[in-house]
């Protein structure tokens, strides 16, 4: 007869908490639109990250005298 060890239990709760909460955000409507919500959100940073001024990152060096 083979231990179970702690490592491995917690591993298999682990798997069965992870898939249970993919087939709860996949299989509701609920998180099907939070999901959706996301990824529009993020399209929308990646989008307004892009369009933005460059900020001078040597202005953040305190090694730089003259930048401070």
């Amino acid at each position: 007869m083979q231990t179970l060890t702690v490592h491995r239990m917690y591993r298999a709760f682990g798997i069965a908490a992870a898939s249970a909460a993919v087939l709860l955000v996949l299989g509701t409507s609920t998180g099907r639109n939070v999901l959706g919500w996301i990824y529009l959100q993020s399209t929308e940073a990646i989008t307004n990250a892009i369009h933005t001024q460059h900020f001078p990152l040597d202005r953040l060096d305190p090694a730089c005298p003259h930048c401070m």
